[in-house]
This record gives structure tokens, sequence and C-alpha cells, in this order.
């Protein structure tokens, strides 16, 4: 089995909720032609998707310590700003969330754990703006399409 088709093989174990197997298979990747960083990164999820948060960070760290595509670089950083706010670490979660929703404006699925990091500071109504943002901007359905013009006024007084 190739390199690729093993990393295939530890995604897939991973989507199946095969957490460990999948980790022991991407640990068995490294110091082979597949980039350190993606493993790191699919480490990373295997734990968060375990729940198991604290050492996801690490391995978001070290993902962001490596060389990663545009999307990779974008999933690591997003999943370790998640990571800490989801740990309580909101300040630096905070840190992170305001350079995602800078450097990827088009990127919408950042708004509401930004806004979730922001009500955890005691910052509401950032929070409210960024989500009545995210309704105005991209309405979930053609009902709310219809009051965006009322919407929008209430954004601006925020």
């Amino acid at each position: 089995m190739t390199s690729t088709e093993k990393f295939t093989q530890a995604i897939e174990l991973r989507k199946k909720g095969l957490f460990e197997e999948s980790r022991d298979s991407l640990w068995s990747l490294i110091g082979s032609d597949i980039e350190h960083g993606v493993i790191y990164l699919n480490i990373a999820w295997s734990y968060d998707n375990q729940g198991l948060e604290e050492q996801a960070l690490h391995y978001y760290r070290q993902a962001l310590d490596e060389p990663l595509s545009g999307d990779d670089y974008f999933e690591a950083k997003f999943g370790l700003a998640c990571t800490y706010r989801c740990l309580g670490h909101f300040q630096e979660a905070e840190r992170i969330f305001e350079t995602l929703v800078r450097d990827y404006p088009s990127k919408t699925e950042i708004l509401p754990f930004f806004a979730l990091c922001l009500m955890s500071l005691g910052k509401k109504d950032a929070a409210f703006k960024l989500i009545l943002a995210l309704i105005v901007k991209h309405p979930p359905t053609e009902a709310i399409s219809r009051y965006n013009a009322a919407l929008i006024g209430y954004l601006d007084k925020l």
C-alpha cells in the first residue's frame, strides 16, 4: 500500500469513528512522502472528533509549524481557534478569530464560533452584531431575505 493510500485510509477510519486506528495509521506516515503538516492536522481532527480538545491543541500547533496548503492552513488555524474556545482560552481564541475574519472574509463558518467566543468574553453586543451580519449577508431562507432592509437598519445601529 502506498503512503497516499494509507493516508486516505486513515482519513476514512476517522470518518468512521475509529479514531485510535486513524491516528496510529497517521503516525506511521511520519517520515513518508506525505507532508507532516497535513498529517498533524488530521491527527488534530481525530482528537477533536473524539472530544479530546487538549490533545488536539498540540497537533493543531504542530500542523501550523509545518508547510500547509492554503485550505489546510485555514483549517488548522480555524481548528486551533475553536479548540482554544472549547478549552476556555477565550482571549487567545478571540485573537485568532479576528485574524481569520480579516484574512478570510468569505469563510462565513468562522462567524458563529467567533460569536460564541465573544459571548463567553461577555462581549454580547459584538457577538450579536456578528450573527446579525451573518444573517443579513447570507440569509438562510427567502422569508428572512424579505426583511434584509430592516435587519440592515438594526445592524447599522449596533
